[in-house]
């Protein structure tokens, strides 16, 4: 039998956590982890509405659109449908381009922002209201990811963004729709055991699938807990709960519940929040930034190579899917690093069977090789390129790439990004309109105008 040293089932635990979500307000939180939340949710709605129109989000949309209801907004389209269908079309339109942002527990914003829509909307709520309830959902997954390390939980073949992600929905539409702590904590429990998402599925139409799920799962969690519906309330840390089940399985040794208290009201968004300039698994953004250096740099082009290495201090099991076509390429670095090279250029069209399946890809995708090199963080912080051409060998190194934390964006690149994503589906004007609405979205008395908008009902 293995050994638990669970620090332990603290019944205060989930009473704890809701109180800290009912007293979010903006004049408790910092300037600057508002300003990037407000970058955040323009950011994903842009990803969303770029989504539009590739499979993914069409075949779960053909699903939805049996079902008849006239309650939440399901971006760039003017059919509405219930609150937890909108969330799971907005959800997987955000999350199918993986063009989305990053944190401690996964991709934040593609499950917050589409039950922060969905609730807000059928609730007439502010911008206000919106933004705080988004912080409050933010601060939750960090909370939860700080139980145990996150490593542990992507080895074991769950994915973070559906583990924590029903739970930061819950929270969202819980505190949009006004619950009491235990109403809160009920809701924790019905979405807790719609957690889980496996890594073992990137690659293919169902990564993007578990946004849409776990924000999904968040909306239905808080409705059916508004209405009276129960969960065990201690679900969160229970000894058969959340924590000992899913977050922690197969890793019990030293989780400390009390890890999740001890930050709140410390605020982390700005301190762990990640753009991405590409869109393509995170992990992958700092080998591009290298590969359009060395492609500068250099001037040798992807026919001149004998080799490329890309050398990484750890190697993630879920980013070793092999590059067979159009969602594959995005989770490995060959394909991302061979584009970047060739063209000069990662953007939305190179994950496309066209791009994928050009000579000069299949020509020279076989020089590509990734490696695990812990020695490899001597050369640069996230590993190294070592490329072989005209008898000569370059060293690439990876840096942090533009977006990380630590190398934060520049505003005006953020709402570029948002401008030519949004753009594709509602037009330029519209997009910078809804662009500054979204700047300013703690002024807008209700969401709603700014969703007819993004659904071209005006």
């Amino acid at each position: 039998m293995r050994s638990m040293k669970v620090i332990g089932h603290n019944v205060e635990f989930g009473q704890t956590l809701a109180e800290y979500v009912k007293g979010v307000t903006l004049d408790k939180v910092p300037q600057r982890d508002i300003e990037i939340a407000k970058l955040a949710i323009l950011d994903q709605i842009g990803v969303a509405l770029a989504g539009v129109g590739e499979d993914p989000g069409v075949k779960v949309q053909d699903m939805v659109n049996r079902c008849t209801a006239n309650e939440a907004t399901v971006l760039g389209t003017p059919r509405k449908t219930t609150t937890w269908l909108a969330a799971l079309v907005n959800g997987t339109l955000g999350h199918t381009l993986d063009f989305d942002d990053c944190s401690s527990f996964g991709h934040p914003s593609v499950v917050l922002v589409p039950a922060m829509l969905a609730t807000g909307e059928t609730r007439d709520r502010s911008g206000r209201e919106l933004l705080e309830a988004y912080i409050a959902g933010y601060e939750v997954g960090e909370a939860l990811s700080r139980i145990v390390p996150r490593r542990a939980d992507q080895f074991h073949g769950l994915h973070s963004t559906a583990m924590f992600g029903p739970l930061t929905s819950a929270t969202v539409s819980g505190r949009l729709l006004g619950l009491n702590t235990a109403q809160q904590r009920h809701a924790w429990g019905i979405a807790a055991s719609q957690a889980g998402g496996i890594t073992g599925n990137f690659g293919t139409h169902t990564k993007p699938l578990h946004g849409g799920i776990a924000s999904q799962a968040g909306v239905m969690a808080a409705e059916l807990a508004a209405s009276g519906f129960e969960a065990n309330p201690d679900a969160l840390d229970a000894p058969l709960g959340y924590i000992n089940s899913v977050v922690a399985a197969g890793r019990m040794e030293g989780v400390d519940v009390g890890k999740a208290t001890a930050g709140l009201g410390q605020w982390h968004i700005a301190d762990t929040w990640r753009l991405k300039k590409y869109p393509c698994g995170y992990i992958a953004q700092g080998a591009i930034d290298a590969a359009l250096r060395f492609r500068e740099e250099s001037g040798l082009r992807l026919e001149d190579l004998t080799s490329v290495e890309i050398r990484v201090p750890h190697l993630q099991p879920y980013f070793r899917v092999r590059p067979t076509g159009e969602f594959s390429g995005k989770f490995g670095y060959e394909y991302p690093v061979a584009c970047a090279i060739l063209d000069g250029e990662v953007v939305k069209k190179s994950f496309s069977d066209q791009a994928f399946n050009r000579p000069e890809i299949k020509h020279n995708l076989g020089k590509f090789k990734t490696l695990e090199d812990p020695a490899s963080k001597e050369k640069g912080p996230l590993g190294v390129l070592v490329i072989e051409a005209k008898g000569k060998t370059i060293m690439q190194p990876i840096e942090i790439p533009l977006g990380d934390a630590k190398r934060p964006v520049p505003p005006a690149q953020v709402v570029e990004k948002y401008v030519r994503n949004a753009g594709e589906v509602v037009g330029t004007d519209v997009a910078r309109q809804t662009a500054q609405m979204l700047l300013e979205i703690e002024t807008i008395p209700s969401i709603r105008p700014l969703l007819d908008r993004l659904a071209k009902r005006i």
